[in-house]
């Protein structure tokens, strides 16, 4: 976001991007600001999937402000584009009216606005630094104190997510206790999915195959085994990219429509296992995945069979 920023004049349309969904809603806002929007009630419009309309967009977007230089137009959480909407899009941003700010919101994985001519501004998630910072603030500003073992594992557990961090702090904040310890972020905290999955990762990584067992029962209360089995899977890909790719971890994580950090941490586990055994891994989890759904293997049976055969693996 370094280039709003630094930002003097704003243009007509732009595309917000990213892999944190607080960092984008900072990003408007930052906008908002360097627009000196006034009396945000009449002269800033917000469309998404419910009442989206290409006509009434594009209407606002040429309709003149009310005491403001310009008016925000912002067009969101929007899956799909009918051809003849993203034409027309398309023709406004070629030439958008000097009275108006379109701003375009998708995630890292989203491709609906991707073509179209705009300012790009990739919301990435803080550096774990800038992380840091907030939480060793929010606490001190209450008057507790926070381990730095604390503030890592929150980072973790929230995989960097900004806004699961902020939520993550309103549970500590208020848990009565003076200093918050690791002990308290594991009984506070929530896991995240993607966490979850990196501890059965490196279990299965160094042949902890017990644990990882334990760690996917844990997984299993809230959700079936065929999705953790498509997280694994998911998780071992990026491990694989991580080992033959030579790219940079932002573009890997655009190329398989990914969170940046989720590449870091797969290619920092993935150093400890050849790029051919990955693959053969990752070629089971597939052979698993197809046993289950063809009434093969019960899920059950799956499981232990796919831990199994990861740590003889991984150990061969």
């Amino acid at each position: 976001m370094k280039n709003l920023e630094k930002l003097n004049s704003v243009q007509g349309v732009y595309r917000l991007f990213g892999d944190d969904i607080l960092m984008i809603e900072r990003a408007e806002k930052l906008l908002e600001q360097k627009m000196h929007l006034e009396m945000p009630d009449l002269n800033k419009s917000v469309f998404t999937d419910e009442n989206f309309d290409i006509e009434k967009l594009l209407l606002s977007c040429e309709q003149m402000p009310f005491l403001s230089e310009k008016r925000l137009v912002v067009l969101k959480n929007i899956e799909k584009l009918k051809a003849d909407d993203l034409k027309k899009l398309d023709a406004y941003c070629r030439s958008p009216a000097d009275t108006s700010v379109l701003v375009l919101q998708e995630n890292v994985s989203g491709t609906v606005f991707s073509k179209l001519p705009a300012e790009k501004v990739h919301c990435k998630k803080l550096e774990s630094k800038d992380l840091e910072a907030i939480i060793i603030t929010a606490f001190t500003e209450n008057n507790q104190t926070v381990t730095s073992e604390a503030v890592n594992l929150i980072i973790d557990f929230c995989g960097k997510d900004l806004l699961c961090i902020q939520n993550s702090l309103s549970k500590l904040l208020y848990c009565g206790k003076q200093q918050i310890t690791p002990e308290i972020v594991k009984k506070l905290v929530k896991k995240s999915d993607e966490f979850s999955v990196f501890e059965i990762s490196t279990a299965l990584t160094y042949g902890q195959g017990n644990k990882a067992i334990i760690l996917i029962k844990k997984m299993l209360e809230t959700m079936e085994f065929p999705v953790i089995l498509g997280l694994i899977s998911s998780h071992f890909r990026r491990m694989l990219y991580g080992v033959i790719s030579d790219l940079p971890p932002a573009q890997i994580a655009e190329n398989l429509g990914v969170k940046e950090f989720a590449i870091t941490k797969a290619r920092s586990l993935a150093k400890n296992i050849s790029a051919p055994k990955l693959l053969q891994i990752y070629n089971l989890i597939l052979e698993v995945d197809y046993s289950i759904k063809s009434g093969k293997l019960s899920a059950e049976n799956a499981m232990y069979y796919l831990v199994c055969e990861i740590v003889d693996t991984i150990k061969g």
